[in-house]
């Protein structure tokens, strides 16, 4: 693959679709969140909370703004899916941060964000929203 292939790849235009709605719904997300911890929720709960809000509010930016696919109740299972695989890393890697390194959650959860984009991306665009 040369550089410029490599460079059109980047400039797709559902990458920067994903990236706007991804900043978005982690804007929602981390915010949810970071409410539920301040309201003296524990940081799981909160986290498990944040992401059911998620769920509701990504399906709909990600199937609409960037898969322009609505794809009804198979879609929606497999998006309840992935985004149940990219929390329950989530959780884990934000407990170990938690416990291990003494991150406090709200740090925690924003070095556990990376991770969670990139596998988000992953399973939207080659599981979820998978052309057949």
């Amino acid at each position: 693959m040369n550089f410029q292939s490599r460079t059109t790849r980047l400039l797709d235009p559902r990458i920067i679709k994903f990236l706007f709605a991804g900043i978005i719904n982690t804007i929602f997300g981390y915010a949810v969140y970071a409410f539920l911890i301040f309201v003296n929720l524990s940081y799981l709960t909160a986290l498990f909370a944040a992401t059911v809000a998620g769920v509701i509010f990504n399906y709909f930016s990600f199937g609409c703004m960037v898969f322009a696919n609505q794809g009804g109740w198979p879609v929606f299972a497999r998006f309840v899916i992935a985004y149940s695989v990219v929390y329950i890393i989530n959780a884990f890697v934000l407990m170990v941060l938690t416990k291990d390194f003494y991150f406090n959650p709200y740090v925690g959860q924003v070095i556990c964000l990376p991770l969670s984009v990139l596998l988000s991306w992953l399973l939207m665009n080659r599981w979820v929203y998978k052309k057949d």
